[in-house]
C-alpha cells in the first residue's frame, strides 16, 4: 500500500467508525445478520509474508464481511512499530509484542493486548553446525549479531542467564543472515520460522537454540489495541468482530497451510520475493507455536495467567515494567460465546 492509498484508507476508516456508530445504535444489519461495522485497519508487523497466513484466509474468504467489517491489512516493516500508530488512532488493532507494547506504555501510551498469537516466543540463536552454539554460555567470547530493534529482548535474555554482556562481542547486523553464512558472526539473532527455515531451504547445515528452552518465556505476535476501544461501544464490537473473523482464519490456516502459503505468495505477498516452498514451511513451524493447552482449552490466542505472568517476569528482566492488567481476554470471551472453536 502507498502512502496516497494509505490515508485514503485512514479517511475511510473515520468514517467506518461513524457508520459503526449509526448501525449500533439503530440495529440495522446486513443481510446475514451482521452489523454493518465499517472499516477498520490492522497494522502488521512485517511485510506480507507468513506470518499473517490467518488474515489472508480471513480475508480471502469473506469472514470479515462476514461479521460486518472490511478490513485494511496494513505491511510493516523493520522500521514500522505498531504501538504508537494503535495509540495515535490511525489503526484499531496492531500486531506487537509485550516488549513494544510495555515500553509504548511507559512513554504515555494506554494500551492493552487482547490476545496472543505465538504461545512461546520464536526468538533463536543460530550458528553454523561447524562451530554450534549449543547453549547461553556457549555465546561468551564470541562474536553475535544483533538487530538494534532486538537489543532490548537481548539484554533480557543475558539478564536471565546471568550473562553479563560485556562478555559477548556484539556485532549489529541488518536481517539479512549473510554475516553467519560467511563467518562475519559466529552468532546470530533469529526467528525459528523464517531465518532457521529460509537457512535450512538454502541449504546451510546450522545449529540453533530457543530462546524459551533457556528462560526467555513470553507471548508474541499479540494484538495490541488502545484502552479506550475497549470502553468505547462502536469500536469494542469492531474489535469483537474482527477477533472473530481472526480465529476462523487462523483456524482454517492451521488445517490448511498448504492453501494459507499459495495466497501468501501468489496474492497477498505477491512482488516481495517469496516462494511457495519456503513460506510453506514457515507456515508449519508457526503453526506449531500458534496452540497449547491453553488455546485448547479456551481457544486460539487466549492468555492464561501464568502465561500472562511469564511474560511480565521475563520483561523485568530487561527493565521493562508490564504489569497483569495489562494483558484481557474480554474481547475473546464475547468472540467465543463460551466455545473454543468458531
Amino acid at each position: 500500500m502507498d502512502r496516497r492509498r494509505f490515508v485514503r484508507s485512514m479517511g475511510a476508516w473515520g468514517a467506518g467508525l461513524a457508520l459503526a456508530e449509526s448501525a449500533v445504535g439503530t440495529g440495522l444489519l446486513l443481510a446475514d445478520g451482521a452489523p454493518p461495522l465499517g472499516r477498520i485497519a490492522y497494522q502488521l508487523s512485517w511485510i506480507k509474508n507468513f506470518q499473517f497466513a490467518g488474515e489472508y484466509m480471513a480475508d480471502s474468504r469473506g469472514y470479515y464481511e462476514k461479521f460486518g467489517l472490511q478490513v485494511d491489512l496494513v505491511p510493516g516493516g523493520p522500521t514500522i512499530n505498531a504501538d504508537p500508530i494503535v495509540a495515535s488512532g490511525r489503526a484499531l488493532v496492531g500486531q506487537s509484542s509485550p516488549d513494544f507494547m510495555s515500553n509504548a506504555v511507559a512513554k504515555g501510551a494506554d494500551l492493552k493486548c487482547i490476545g496472543a498469537s505465538y504461545r512461546k516466543t520464536i526468538f533463536a540463536m543460530i550458528s553454523m553446525a561447524r562451530a554450534p552454539l549449543r547453549e547461553p554460555g556457549d555465546m561468551i567470547g564470541r562474536r553475535i549479531g544483533i538487530q538494534t530493534n532486538n537489543l532490548v529482548i537481548w539484554h533480557a535474555f543475558l539478564k536471565l542467564n546471568g550473562i553479563d554482556v560485556r562478555r559477548i562481542r556484539t556485532v549489529p547486523v541488518q536481517f539479512d543472515f549473510s554475516p553467519l553464512v560467511s563467518g562475519e558472526v559466529d552468532g546470530f539473532f533469529g526467528y525459528l520460522n523464517d531465518d532457521v527455515v529460509q537457512l535450512k531451504a538454502k541449504g546451510n547445515d546450522i545449529h540453533y537454540f530457543p530462546f524459551s528452552d533457556f528462560g526467555y518465556r513470553m507471548y508474541t505476535a499479540t494484538y495490541s489495541v488502545a484502552s479506550d476501544s475497549l470502553r468505547d461501544r462502536a469500536r469494542r464490537a469492531q474489535l469483537v468482530a474482527f477477533m472473530k473473523a481472526e480465529i476462523k482464519g487462523w483456524q482454517d490456516a492451521i488445517k490448511d497451510p498448504a492453501t494459507a502459503a499459495r495466497l501468501t505468495v501468489d496474492v497477498y505477498g505477491k512482488g516481495n520475493g517469496l516462494d511457495f516452498d519456503g513460506e510453506l514451511a514457515s507456515c508449519l513451524v508457526t503453526n506449531a507455536v500458534m496452540e497449547d493447552a491453553t488455546t485448547r482449552q479456551h481457544g486460539l490466542f487466549w492468555m492464561s495467567p501464568s502465561g500472562i505472568e511469564d511474560s511480565v517476569t521475563t520483561l523485568a528482566a530487561a527493565g521493562v515494567r508490564a504489569t497483569p492488567d495489562m494483558f484481557t481476554n474480554e474481547i475473546l470471551e464475547e468472540a467465543y460465546e463460551g466455545k473454543t472453536t468458531l
